[in-house]
């Protein structure tokens, strides 16, 4: 096959990216793509040149503009694909990434990075399938096969957890001898291996994750159950003594398995492994009787996993097996509360107080169930108040507080308790949220001092949640209309990424660019709707401005004469058209088309003003000065009044 031709008109674009110049490379071909004529692969190139500035947002808008314009192209699949996984939206990527492997199926790189999509959106099977194949078009590429073991690792873990512990645990040691060894491979292998009886090869794969996390406890915990089940009592004793030494609180107790068990149970749940607990949890009530703290603290990790209904499951069992345990019932009060089952909280709550059960923790939930369940605000407000002076800054008080300040209309309390909430409670995004809220409706109100602190929290809240698109468009509307153009053209460039195909959205985007004097950029988003809507006149007023600011006055002019016959009726074309034929010095053209706009809207004074000013600059004073006279004739009278001033 001969050499692919390039268009001369894309070389300066092609030496600037050759020498990782993207930015210069951009400008080249925004301004080649502005223009009528431009070659198709330009605006591939484009693409790629945002994309490597990190301006994704525009490298999506870029790429989706050439695909609507050539939808049978094969180019553009793939970086559209690629530049989601770039944004780690894989779930966006795989349909562009599968459509460009059915266009290029021995595709290497698309292989590889259709199985990369598939492992980010946690379907590791087809991840695995698919860098497989990669592995075997381009066997000597490192970078393919780490990220095949990365899939097979991931694979094999959600196999033993499953359906097939067997090919799990294969893929796991597949992995292991390839490179791939980190503590949560060796439990999971140890877990499949203990499980199936074979202990001494669970014992050496704890004892190599604890010499990668000599500091993990919990780890040493497993390691000293599994030496009690062999019945290697001494060495148990010495795992004890090293998890002492790692700063355990542990009694001098006769140690024995099933004590192990419960506070190994008890470590897990203490740093929030809250799966592996769970797990702990069902193979203690698998094997021994039931009872009423494993039942309870298996309740606990489900609560956290998310699982209220099996935890509500374990819960009644182990009330049922100590219906008076006060620390059962303040868990039945909590998982209550979260499941905002009322009546059961209201019922926990009389009979712990009827035990005896903490007057503060009491109080707490007393005015939680009221912020729920009474109506008079000054009663609700009062109870919770009282409660966050017994219990200190509690968060969910806090924001219970501030939510009846919001509806009440308190808007600057609510604004202070939301603050207190997330100052204790650093991710919980609803304060933000009633925060954000609170500020904005202050500023509604025209509290202008309320405007820095609402535009703080935004960028807090957005650094935080930066995938909160509504939020995030919230905030660019924000910065928008206070003219802060810079940030706002960040933020909607941002939200391209989401939206690279919304009209709005660009036509936005494009009224900030001409802001900041940056046509050239709104030539490029808007060129393509115009495509689309060749109708709109103000879209076609827009983009020609844009051509004509950015020094392509000649085809501003092109565009002008062409969307006359579809704006017959219309004075502005004829006089957009003028007014660039008389900066091009075209001055008869000029007079032509301004004559045609007076003719179109005989009462609109800009054509016989322009005409004025063409006859003035000529030097024919008489024409002048009867144009300017037609032009104030059709003035309206307060313009008119304003001129005599």
């Amino acid at each position: 096959m001969g050499a692919v031709k390039i268009d001369p008109r894309l070389k300066p674009a092609l030496k600037a990216g050759s020498q990782r110049n993207y930015p210069l490379a951009a400008r080249l071909l925004e301004e080649l793509v502005a223009q009528d004529s431009a070659p198709p692969q330009a605006w591939i190139l484009l693409g790629r040149s945002y994309h490597a500035m990190g301006d994704f947002g525009r490298a999506l808008a870029t790429f989706k503009d050439y695909l609507s314009q050539h939808p049978n192209s094969k180019s553009p699949y793939f970086f559209i694909g690629r530049t989601y996984l770039a944004l780690n939206m894989a779930y966006h990527a795989l349909p562009f990434l599968k459509r460009a492997l059915e266009l290029k199926p021995q595709s290497t790189q698309t292989l590889a990075l259709l199985g990369i999509a598939y492992l980010k959106s946690k379907r590791s099977q087809e991840a695995v399938d698919y860098l497989q194949r990669a592995v075997e078009a381009a066997p000597d590429n490192p970078r393919i096969y780490r990220a095949y073991l990365n899939a097979l690792f991931i694979r094999g873990i959600r196999l033993c957890r499953s359906e097939d512990p067997n090919l799990g645990a294969q893929m796991l040691r597949f992995a292991l001898s390839n490179g791939i060894d980190v503590p949560l491979l060796r439990l999971e292998l140890a877990r499949v291996y203990r499980e199936s009886g074979q202990l001494e090869e669970a014992l050496a794969q704890y004892t190599a994750a604890v010499a990668l996390a000599s500091e993990d406890v919990t780890i040493h915990w497993y390691r000293c159950s599994l030496l009690m089940a062999l019945g290697r009592t001494k060495e148990a004793e010495q795992e004890i003594e090293t998890v002492r030494n790692l700063g355990g609180d542990l009694p001098q107790l006769p140690w024995n398995q099933e004590l192990v068990d419960r506070f190994m149970i008890r470590s897990l749940l203490e740093r929030h492994s809250w799966r592996r607990a769970a797990a702990a949890c069902g193979e203690w009530l698998r094997h021994r009787r039931p009872d009423p703290t494993i039942h309870a603290m298996y309740a606990e990790a489900l609560r956290n996993l998310g699982d209220l209904e099996a935890a509500q499951n374990h819960l009644d069992r182990s009330l049922s097996l100590a219906p008076k345990q006060t620390e059962l019932l303040y868990a039945q009060i909590i998982l209550a509360w979260e499941r905002e089952d009322w009546d059961t909280l209201d019922r926990t709550l009389v009979k712990a107080e009827r035990l005896g059960a903490d007057p503060v923790i009491i109080e707490r939930f007393k005015a939680l169930w009221a912020d729920h369940s009474v109506q008079d605000d000054k009663t609700v407000i009062d109870q919770l108040i009282r409660a966050i002076r017994s219990s200190g800054p509690i968060a969910e008080l806090m924001f219970a507080l501030a939510q009846r300040y919001l509806r009440l209309g308190l808007c600057d309390l609510a604004e202070s308790w939301y603050a207190k909430t997330r100052t204790v409670e650093g991710e919980n995004e609803r304060a933000y949220l009633g925060e954000i809220a609170a500020l904005e409706a202050q500023l509604s109100d025209g509290d202008g001092d309320a405007e820095p602190r609402l535009r703080r929290l935004y960028e807090l809240y957005l650094s935080r949640w930066p995938d909160n698109r509504p939020i995030r468009r919230e905030w660019a509307l924000f910065l928008f209309n206070r003219q802060d153009y810079p940030k706002a053209i960040e933020e909607l460039t941002a939200l391209l990424a989401w939206e690279p195909s919304n009209p709005t959205l660009r036509r936005i985007l494009s009224y900030a660019l001409r802001k900041m004097e940056r046509y050239r950029e709104a030539a490029v988003l808007l060129k393509n709707l115009l495509k689309e809507n060749p109708r709109d006149l103000k879209l076609l007023l827009e983009f020609t401005g844009c051509l004509e600011r950015s020094g392509a006055i000649d085809y501003a002019t092109t565009v002008l004469e062409k969307a006359q016959g579809l704006f017959k009726n219309t004075a502005d074309v004829a006089l957009a058209l003028g007014k660039l034929r008389y900066r091009q010095k075209r001055l008869e053209d000029a007079l032509d088309a301004f004559r045609r706009a007076s003719e179109l809207s005989p009462q609109d004074p800009r054509p016989y003003r322009w005409m004025a000013a063409l006859y003035k600059q000529t030097g024919v004073a008489e024409l002048a000065q009867r144009y300017a006279e037609e032009a104030r004739k059709r003035e309206s009278p307060k313009k008119q009044g304003t001129a005599r001033k």
